[in-house]
């Protein structure tokens, strides 16, 4: 074996101190590294900077690959053989063995190769983008033909309410517009009645909408229900006295519609109010024979009850001529009014009762009864 070759052939006896240190060159001076477990290389066979042929070590010659730089050797495609070199003027040599032309060349094919990566990644980016948006595209569902025709019946109900409320509305327009043209002629009964035979009298409440003509049909009860003093149809109607009441008796009961705009006797349930009773006390009825004004003494709820129950009934009171008739309207009347008014007629003096619907119960009414003041 070449003795040249062998790292471990120092004598241990000579300097034991040594093994299993690699000796170093540090310049000129030749030491040994203390922390390195290697081979030991004796100075014997160190060969000194001199003999360095073209800057590196013969193959023959020993070889410290620690001090070996890395410029010494082409690492490219002939990787440990010495280092190429290459004719002035040919390329730049980066020690590696690649031969550009030079280094603005190198930095162009960087910045075309970024250019076509980002331009290629922006359209990758572009298309996903575009992909995403596609498919998060909401789809249309297809409605079935249940839903189609659900749709359709809604549509035309909300048609036909808007038609019917359009209809009512019209209805009390005309209506209010046709009582502001009769009461216009309510000091005129005489012509009131020769336009219309029908009709009775005139009936106004001071301060409240109560200011309509009362019709009476002894033929038919209910003609004027929704029918108004021109004999077109109307959905408030006129007021009118109960058929079986006498002209010249002690009774006139009169009915009329609870309108929801309040027109009519729909301002009657404000009565409940024993304030409002006060301040609306008084009632102004008049006929073609008589100008009368009278006193409330009475206000009640009351119904349309079977014909089965035993109660006390207003409305099959209408003629009060009899006087026991009298007294019996009178005592229930006073029995079920919602405050002491202090006032009882007494057998003789007429009584007129208003009654219109209400609606605290099934067929509820609501009455208001007064007395004439002689």
């Amino acid at each position: 074996m070449n003795n040249q070759n062998n790292y471990n052939n120092y004598p241990e006896s000579n300097e034991p101190e040594y093994r299993g240190r690699r000796f170093r060159d540090g310049g000129n001076d030749a030491y040994y590294e203390e922390e390195d477990n290697f081979d030991v290389t004796p100075k014997s066979t160190y060969r000194p900077r001199q003999n360095v042929q073209q800057g590196y070590y013969p193959p023959s010659q020993p070889q410290n690959y620690d001090r070996r730089a890395p410029q010494n050797y082409d690492y490219g495609q002939n990787y440990g053989n010495p280092r190429q070199q290459y004719p002035q003027g040919y390329g730049r040599n980066d020690g590696y063995g690649d031969g550009y032309d030079n280094i603005n060349a190198r930095r162009r094919q960087r910045i075309q190769y970024d250019e076509r990566y980002n331009e290629y990644y922006d359209d990758r980016r572009s298309n996903r983008r575009n992909q995403q948006s596609v498919r998060r595209k909401p789809q249309k569902k297809r409605t079935s033909t249940g839903i189609i025709v659900v749709r359709v019946i809604a549509i035309l109900l909300l048609i036909a309410g808007l038609a019917i409320v359009g209809v009512k509305v019209y209805n009390y327009i005309d209506d209010k517009l046709s009582h502001n043209r009769l009461a216009a002629l309510s000091q005129d009964l005489e012509q009131l009645y020769a336009t219309n035979n029908d009709f009775f009298g005139w009936l106004k409440i001071e301060d409240t909408v109560v200011d309509y003509p009362v019709m009476h049909t002894p033929y038919e009860n209910e003609k004027y229900l929704h029918m108004d003093f021109d004999g077109n149809y109307s959905e408030s109607g006129e007021l009118f006295m109960d058929a079986q009441c006498d002209p010249n008796g002690y009774h006139y009961l009169i009915y009329g519609h609870h309108m929801f705009n309040g027109s009519m006797f729909g301002s009657l349930p404000k009565y409940e109010d024993e304030d409002y009773f006060k301040e609306h006390s008084k009632i102004r009825f008049d006929t073609r024979s008589e100008q009368a004004e009278y006193e409330i003494f009475a206000v009640f709820y009351s119904k349309v009850y079977d014909d089965s129950e035993d109660v006390f009934k207003y409305y099959n009171c209408p003629n009060l001529n009899d006087e026991g008739t009298y007294n019996y309207y009178v005592e229930n009347v006073k029995a079920l009014s919602i405050y002491d008014t202090g006032i009882t007629p007494q057998y003789g003096e007429r009584i007129i009762t208003l009654s219109t619907c209400n609606y605290h119960t099934d067929d509820g009414r609501f009455v208001v009864a007064a007395r004439k003041i002689q």
